[in-house]
């Protein structure tokens, strides 16, 4: 899965606002048009708007404050009125060409976003430092655990990185995957090879929704992902390069549950022994200048726990005169950020952060992760519920994982077996096949233990179906059936706080399953809880209708 960090808009018009912003500054005041620059390369249209409004008094009509204008108010989501600039850049013969062209270019990206964004409706958050976006229907059942999300990752990120003035956050949720892709500027297929499903960029977070992937994802580390990139951005500027923006916002997408911030879990230990034992890893160059062009979700996948690694060495290495934990080297993220905010580049912040440079840095960490202790370790409660590339299956990309086309032959015959007699309602033999299925080595999936689980439930076998399940979990963690079926065991055996505890990871995967909420109404009913189970009744009926 790709979480892309905030787009670095590169303004270079007419000269006025070079790339090389945020070198050293002099002791002169910048030109206004270099100011203007630095607060765009930021994606802060708050710290450009006044600045812009003096140029357009000082310069009215000119081809650099419309332009400036034009993008300022892109970000800051005024569409229409960033048209309207735009345009006039574009069709102006007082133009450059490649000016006109760059122009016509951010105007047909706030068309297409525009054109997305119709309809979609505003929801504050976190006592309004955020606002998210979504369109009226299934989606609105993401809203209570966006508020916990949102709510508790912003005050741990304001701790790590300092707090940001300013209008609330704009959060989006597209509802398919060519949504995101439109506003975006990447393609449809760009985003189902890398996996990518959210991106911070433009002074905005987006995420694709849950319900446009079969199984659903971890949309709820993922808003917290994109957010740690929204800070880094505001703080550090467009010069913090791609594997450190990502190997700190996977390091602190945890944040919100008070995850381990250095801690790699299963899937990135797995990824990154698989990788040694090859002798291929991912240069830390590959990865710009974004993730999203990897050729492969796998590629992706190992990419995001080396930068973990990464990131995870150098704030370490800069804690070793203090106690070394890992809280103390987490406290370190802010003040390596504030070295680009204050105009570094990357040779420089990290010899004045660590005393490394780029080159004793990556060959010190190579050493490292050449030694590191890789051996899997058992999923925790509050270890992040990773998306493995193979379970990332957008919904309309023709067939994958989800079938049985995986299995051995005599495995994918029980299996088929049992699949039928299961739509026969005839869940005692089905679940004989099932197990011979599993027996002749069909059990490295989830599928085909979910559907066990299924028939021992309806058979009334609620231990044993508990026997296949909660190891399975330990594996797949991130399989949402898998944990609404252990909700409803639990329930069963009248284990009601256990149960919600099961559904709860569910909905922060794949929310979309009428049962999950079902199953958590009946909880909190027999808890005593009336007004919950009412709400999850709600959100029951709101997810039970077809998918837009």
């Amino acid at each position: 899965m790709v979480r892309i960090r905030c787009g670095a808009l590169l303004f270079a018009i007419l000269g006025m606002l070079p790339r090389g912003l945020l070198a050293q500054p002099a002791p002169a005041p910048l030109p206004i048009g270099e100011q203007i620059g630095a607060c765009l390369a930021r994606e802060d249209p708050a710290c450009a708007e006044p600045l812009i409004a003096t140029l357009q008094k000082e310069a009215p009509g000119s081809t650099s404050a419309e332009y400036s204008h034009g993008i300022e108010e892109f970000l800051s989501g005024r569409l229409a009125t960033a048209h309207t600039s735009l345009q006039r850049v574009a069709g102006s013969p007082l133009a450059p060409a490649a000016v006109r062209e760059r122009a016509q270019s951010y105007l047909d990206l706030v068309d297409s976003t525009a054109e997305v964004h119709a309809g979609a409706q505003a929801h504050k958050l976190a006592g309004g430092r955020a606002v998210v976006y979504l369109r009226p229907g299934q989606d609105e059942v993401l809203l209570p655990n966006l508020e916990r999300v949102v709510g508790k990752a912003i005050p741990k990120l304001e701790a790590a990185f300092g707090r940001v003035p300013g209008p609330p956050i704009a959060i989006y949720v597209y509802p398919r995957v060519a949504d995101l892709g439109r506003v975006s500027g990447l393609t449809v297929e760009q985003i189902r090879t890398s996996g990518t499903i959210a991106l911070c960029k433009y002074n905005r977070v987006m995420i694709t929704s849950p319900a446009d992937l079969v199984f659903g994802y971890d949309w709820a580390d993922t808003v917290a992902h994109e957010l740690v990139h929204w800070f880094i951005i505001k703080h550090g500027g467009p010069e913090v390069p791609v594997w450190l923006h990502e190997g700190l916002a996977r390091s602190f997408e945890g944040a919100w549950r008070d995850g381990e911030p250095l801690a790699l879990d299963r899937e990135e230990r797995a990824a990154l022994l698989a990788a040694r034992k090859k002798g291929k890893f991912i240069t830390l160059a590959r990865m710009s200048p974004s993730m999203a062009l990897l050729p492969s979700q796998e590629d992706t996948q190992l990419a995001f726990a080396e930068v973990h690694h990464a990131a995870g060495w150098l704030l370490r290495h800069a804690a070793r005169e203090g106690d070394g934990t890992a809280v103390a080297a987490a406290g370190q993220a802010g003040r390596l950020i504030g070295y680009f905010g204050a105009g570094m580049g990357e040779a420089d912040a990290l010899q004045r952060f660590a005393q490394v440079t780029p080159a004793t840095f990556a060959a010190s960490w190579r050493r490292d992760l050449q030694k590191a202790d890789l051996k899997p370790v058992e999923h925790a409660g509050n270890e992040p519920v990773r998306a493995r590339p193979e379970r990332l299956l957008f919904r309309g990309a023709g067939p994958g994982a989800a079938g049985t086309h995986d299995l051995s032959t005599e495995a994918r015959r029980f299996a088929e077996l049992g699949d039928r007699l299961a739509v026969l309602k005839r869940p005692l033999a089905a679940a004989i096949e099932y197990r011979k299925a599993i027996a002749a080595g069909g059990a490295e999936g989830p599928l085909l233990v979910a559907r066990l689980g299924r028939v021992l439930l309806d058979l009334g076998k609620t231990t044993e179906a508990l026997e296949y399940l909660e190891p399975a979990i330990q594996t797949h963690p991130d399989h949402a059936p898998l944990h609404i079926l252990v909700g409803r065991a639990r329930v069963l055996l009248g284990q009601y706080r256990e149960a919600l505890d099961a559904l709860d990871a569910a909905a922060l995967i794949n929310p979309y399953d009428p049962e999950l909420h079902a199953f958590a109404s009946q909880a909190y009913a027999a808890l005593g809880q009336p007004g919950d189970a009412a709400a999850a009744k709600a959100r029951e009926q709101l997810v039970a209708g077809p998918t837009p």
